[in-house]
């Protein structure tokens, strides 16, 4: 069942057209949408992926890129081998590609019930689905990166660590945005840092109320685009 699930993911990925086409980085970002995460939460989610990719920092870091431009996808899941693919594979270059995508973005959030999509955490299905995601991708990657977005534990379903580890042996960096406060904000991080999040200047940033959430996003994202960007600058001679 596992298996089919991610075929039936991997059958709705655009494959035509753009085969060769190169990016500076390819990023997945992968919501939880398990019972924990209320209708309030996942609305945040959506709303602070647009304030992410439409600001000014977001794309001049994208624009600063060797290629300036990155491919782009969104899914969601919760256990029992439930995703969907919110966002197919894009690029994105400029503010206009930007606003396109969050039109589309905006239109899924509308048309979509904010009810959970399952009643469990399977923080393992989230990373294999955005692997899957990745190896089926259409463009070119100078890098490969996992945005994992949740609020809690993994409460079945394999260790996380075990598909995180499956996919660090494929190149690709895991960095998480939590959704805690209070005494849950340090025990999430360090689960999150212990069997989640992994590769290179990989990272756990943590935003304590839906208000905090879009500029902990975007934080993240510019972040991880600089950290990128400064590996793969040539080193001077």
């Amino acid at each position: 069942m596992r298996f089919l699930a991610l075929a039936v993911l991997a059958a709705a990925l655009p494959f035509a057209a753009v085969a060769e086409e190169r990016t500076d980085l390819n990023m997945v970002v992968s919501l939880d949408r398990s019972e924990s995460v209320n209708a309030e939460e996942a609305i945040a989610q959506i709303q602070g992926l647009i304030h992410a990719l439409t600001h000014e920092r977001f794309i001049g870091a994208i624009q600063s890129g060797a290629q300036g431009r990155i491919g782009f996808a969104v899914v969601k899941w919760s256990s029992f081998n439930r995703s969907e693919v919110i966002l197919p594979w894009t690029v994105i270059a400029d503010l206009e590609d930007a606003e396109a995508v969050s039109t589309r973005l905006y239109t899924a959030m509308k048309k979509r019930r904010l009810s959970p999509d399952g009643t469990q955490t399977d923080l393992a299905f989230g990373i294999e689905v955005a692997t899957a995601m990745l190896d089926a991708a259409p463009y070119r990657a100078t890098r490969d990166v996992i945005n994992i977005v949740g609020d809690g534990l993994s409460n079945i379903g394999r260790l996380p660590s075990v598909d995180r580890d499956i996919a660090l042996s494929r190149g690709i960096t895991i960095n998480a945005l939590i959704m805690a406060k209070g005494r849950a904000v340090p025990v999430l991080t360090r689960y999150f840092e212990r069997e989640v999040i992994g590769g290179p200047l990989a990272f756990v940033h943590h935003a304590t109320n839906v208000a905090e959430f879009a500029m902990a996003m975007l934080r993240k994202m510019v972040l991880e685009m600089a950290r990128f960007q400064a590996m793969d600058a040539p080193r001077p001679l």
